[in-house]
């Protein structure tokens, strides 16, 4: 068939023509001086033949493969430089030529042994693969070596990375062992089993092919030490405990940094894929092609292997309107970041985001040459030259550089920095026809073939999951036992499926994690279901049981209860009697302390009365004599001596002086009358001096007895003193400020003593008045004291009756409740006595059902994960032999199980028949496996059965997209 590309006919319209046409306006365009030349390959492995017309303009020059020879002269002089370079010890010179002479024997024994097939059509190799151990040798430092030994390990390692991890069957991979045993005997002059004797796992012995899965080289070892993954050392792996514990860290670290954790199990088989990727992360250019089915962990591994380098991980993010512009803006990107940023980063693309196979064309052209023909326009790239000089300059300063070198720098850092990893799927023809289109993906890409699960991963995953359940240790190690046998029984019958009835069933590790995924969520649903419904039947059970054991005994209770009943209505009875009695006698002795009462407060209120009428009597007097009080605190020593100083005091000084003698009962003096009338005269001053003499005469009138002054002073005062117009403190303080103050203290005892006198018989009024109401106060605490004694204990009488009131109630509804128990008792009892048996029965089953659930629940789970698209016999078939697995592995389970017994519900069961669900045993199970599957069910309808039934059965609740994929249905 010939291929006619448009692409080739424009060239050929050159060729013939010497011109091409201006779309746009149809003119005629001539290019000169140029020379076109084209660089093809022979038909086959996705090459098409081209047309004739073409081929024929062209001078055909046929380029032979190189020979033995010239490979051995090339690779040994790359391998001696680097040696060279490195420093390596002279004795690895050697080694280095033998490797070389190694690789050459693996690599044409591969080419002649390990041919491409339609299901191994990836099994092409060429020089790239040759040059790919060649590099993988040269990632090695001297100080990670330590002997010859540890050279012939590295290149054996490096050997199965490039051919072994493509391979898909034990067979191909038990022939690369055998043959690097005898290259290493021939080539490199040692014993195979002495050089790999750290890895012997089966005790001592040969060497097999599974011990060479521990064999392991990488520079993950110090990702948690050194951040750069291009500092740390590629190294072999001593031991497969050490790299977990690192990749454990590695996993804690990147959950606690990302918003969506994952929830890995770290086991061998994940360690050995995690290791190349990581190695494939390490090489220049590197990049991988990830095959594997669903599930088996090839985007998980990409993460983690990207965050423990320390790379930028890229994924597209299809969506609806995700087309070729959208793709084009993020290769864009993806390219800026790694060519001109110099950002490390791993481009991640799946099958399943393929969504124009163009795209691919685009992945081709990467893994080919680094670019994207055409992908930037001319501003966008000169853009991307602008910021490719400031790193050039950066590099050299002094060096100037073309725009066009400026690009190919730019290419150059895009394929150091980008390392492509394709997760594809070997189902179908898709892959292999992908592969014979684009055989970049062969030529430039690292193989890693994800086989099946071995079983120490099964074992591994199961125990991981199946930690949280509350279970017996032995119970546990059974169902890991009986989940590893399920899965690979489920293989075996998938190869007889497709070999009976050439129908396909793939069996991936998403399966067996939905096995044990379901068998989680269903043994603790199950369990608390059965456990709820036999709990039912014996407390059932209980109640009548106890309902038996209750009647003879309530029947004693009432009989004790019913005298009870009649003495405290006696008891009742009585004591309201005695409780009228004496709330008469209260009412009375209440009575008369009221009225005494009333008379007290009669009293005490004239008390009150007579108290505030002498107080506001004495009100008046009262701020007369703290002024004089206040005016003789003015008074000083030196004052007083003034005046006793004083020869011939004036008037007023004597005449004040006169009146404090009469206030202090000092007699006068007799003198001769001053007149010449030659009498006596009576004078004060003589005794006044002497009072002024006194130290203590102020004292004494602020201490003077004003309540208690004579009858015979102050009526003097009265006469002689008070109404003298001269004896006035305002015209006394002319004088002296002395006799002020001393006037106005005898004008305000005077005032005082006037209005005592007016007080005084009002105070012994108040006295009595007080006498009087404190003994009838006496009186009446008395008669309260003796009410409150008499109401207190009325009080507690009426305490007692209502105590007798209750217990009477208490009485009374105990035997209303007895009365009534015994009537219920004794129609439980003549009811549900019948369905003692029956209930008796039913727990029992129950509990067989429940010692049993472990199993059924397990095969369920099976049944749910795995034998979905399998027939009516293959399933009856696969059941009775997971029956028998259950067994031997002492899980307990039921002999002839059902799986709509063990999860269906009748009562849904029943609805689902009634929307249209056919009622044969195999549709009933295909009806609980789409109920309790995790999964999104594909259902196989050719009768349009399953069709029928979910319209039926999701019509009420249909939402808006139903609407639309209702009718499609």
């Amino acid at each position: 068939r010939v291929a006619i590309t448009a692409g080739i006919e424009l060239i050929r319209q050159y060729f013939d023509h010497q011109m091409w046409y201006d779309l746009k306006d149809t003119t005629k365009m001539k290019l000169q001086d140029l020379i076109i030349v084209g660089a093809m390959g022979p038909p086959g492995g996705g090459r098409n033949p081209v047309s004739p017309r073409f081929i024929r303009h062209f001078l055909i020059t046929s380029m032979l493969e190189f020979d033995n020879d010239t490979l051995t002269r090339v690779f040994t002089n790359i391998i001696s430089h680097y040696f060279k370079t490195e420093s390596f010890p002279p004795e690895f010179h050697l080694v280095g030529n033998q490797i070389v002479q190694a690789t050459l024997v693996v690599y044409k024994a591969a080419i002649d042994n390990l041919l491409p097939t339609p299901a191994k059509s990836h099994y092409v190799f060429n020089l790239r693969d040759f040059s790919r151990v060649v590099l993988g040798v040269l990632l090695i430092k001297p100080s990670s070596v330590e002997n010859k030994r540890t050279m012939i390990r590295l290149w054996t390692h490096e050997v199965y990375r490039v051919f072994n991890d493509r391979l898909t069957d034990d067979e191909d991979r038990e022939w690369l062992f055998k043959q690097c045993r005898d290259v290493v005997n021939s080539s490199f002059k040692d014993k195979f089993d002495d050089v790999f004797e750290s890895l012997k796992g089966n005790g001592g012995g040969k060497i097999v092919s599974d011990d060479m899965r521990s064999l392991l080289f990488g520079d993950y070892l110090g990702a948690i030490d050194e951040p750069d993954c291009q500092n740390r050392l590629y190294e072999e792996v001593p031991d497969v405990g050490e790299l977990t514990e690192v990749v454990e860290l590695c996993l804690v670290e990147y959950n606690n940094t990302h918003k969506t954790p994952m929830n890995l199990v770290i086991f061998r088989y994940f360690l050995e894929h995690l290791s190349r990727i990581s190695r494939c992360l390490k090489v220049f250019g590197g990049n991988a092609l990830l095959v594997g089915v669903g599930g088996s962990g090839r985007q998980s591994l990409t993460r983690l292997s990207a965050y423990m380098c320390n790379y930028k991980i890229f994924q597209p993010e299809i969506s609806k309107a995700y087309g070729m512009p959208e793709w084009k803006d993020d290769l864009k990107s993806l390219l800026i970041s790694a060519g001109v940023k110099g950002q490390p980063t791993v481009f991640l693309l799946t099958d399943a985001q393929i969504k124009l196979e163009s795209f691919l064309q685009d992945i081709d052209n990467l893994l080919n040459t680094g670019e994207v023909p055409n992908l930037f326009p001319p501003d966008e790239k000169q853009e991307i030259i602008e910021g490719i000089r400031v790193v050039a300059q950066q590099e050299d300063k002094s060096k100037e550089y073309s725009p066009m070198a400026l690009f190919a720098m730019f290419v150059n850092r895009c394929r150091e920095n980008l390392h492509i990893i394709l997760a594809f799927s070997p189902i179908g023809d898709a892959f292999r026809v992908r592969l014979r289109q684009y055989p970049s993906f062969i030529n430039c890409c690292t193989i890693d073939w994800f086989s099946a699960w071995p079983q120490d991963a099964l074992e591994r995953v199961a125990f991981k999951f199946l930690e949280a359940i509350e279970m017996e240790e032995t119970i546990r190690e059974g169902v890991v036992t009986t989940c590893q046998n399920f899965h690979e029984s489920v293989r075996l019958l998938s190869e007889r499926f497709y070999k009976e009835l050439s129908r396909h069933n793939y069996v991936t590790p998403t399966s067996y994690l939905e096995l044990i995924g379901s068998f989680k969520n269903l043994i603790k649903k199950k369990q608390d279901e059965i456990m709820k419904n036999k709990t039912r039947y014996e407390i059932g059970l209980e109640k009548l049981q106890f309902a038996s054991e209750q009647v003879g005994a309530m029947q004693i209770e009432l009989q004790a209860l019913q005298p009870q009943l009649v003495v405290t209505a006696a008891e009742n009875e009585k004591m309201m009697i005695h409780i009228e009695k004496e709330s008469v006698e209260v009412e009375k002795m209440s009575k008369l302390v009221r009225a005494d009462e009333e008379v007290a407060s009669a009293k005490a209120k004239e008390a009150t009365d007579l108290k505030e009428e002498c107080e506001n009597d004495l009100a008046e007097a009262i701020p007369a004599l703290e002024a004089a009080l206040a005016a003789l605190d003015t008074l000083k020593p030196a004052d007083i001596t003034i005046v006793k100083s004083m020869k011939n005091p004036p008037g007023g000084v004597k005449l004040v002086m006169a009146a404090v003698c009469v206030m202090k009962d000092a007699k006068p003096d007799k003198i001769n009358d001053p007149a010449g009338t030659g009498g006596k005269i009576l004078d004060y001053w003589g005794p006044s001096k002497k009072l002024l003499g006194d130290m203590s005469f102020l004292n004494s009138l602020k201490i003077y007895d004003k309540d208690n002054i004579p009858v015979h002073i102050m009526k003097k005062i009265r006469q002689e003193f008070i109404p003298n117009p001269e004896f006035d403190p305002n015209k006394v303080k002319n004088a002296s400020s002395a006799a002020e103050g001393l006037c106005r203290w005898v004008c305000a005892l005077e005032i005082y003593d006037r209005v005592a006198k007016v007080v005084a018989p009002k105070k012994e009024s108040l006295r009595e008045a007080e006498i009087l109401v404190n003994k009838l106060m006496e009186t009446l605490d008395e008669k309260r004291s003796e009410l409150a004694a008499v109401e207190a204990k009325l009080t507690a009488l009426k305490d007692s009756l209502r105590e007798k009131v209750e217990m009477k109630e208490s009485l009374e509804i105990q035997v209303d409740q007895c009365e009534k128990k015994l009537v219920r008792a004794e129609k439980l009892i003549g009811g549900l006595g019948g369905e003692k048996d029956r209930w008796s029965q039913s727990a029992k089953d129950l509990q067989f059902l429940y010692d049993n659930l472990i199993g059924d629940v397990l095969i369920s789970s099976g049944v749910v994960a795995y034998l979905g698209p399998f027939t009516t016999s293959y399933r009856t078939k696969c059941v009775l032999g997971w029956v028998k697995s259950c067994a031997s592995c002492g899980i307990t389970c039921s002999e002839s199980f059902s799986l709509s017994k063990t999860l269906g519900d009748p009562i849904k069961i029943r609805a689902w028949n009634i929307a249209g669900l056919p009622s044969d045993s195999f549709s009933v199970d295909n009806g609980v496996i789409v109920d309790n599957s995790r999964r999104w069910p594909l259902m196989i309808d050719p009768q349009g059965q399953a069709n029928k039934w979910i319209k039926n059965s999701k019509k009420e609740k249909s939402t808006d997209c139903d609407s639309e994929l209702i009718p499609l249905l």
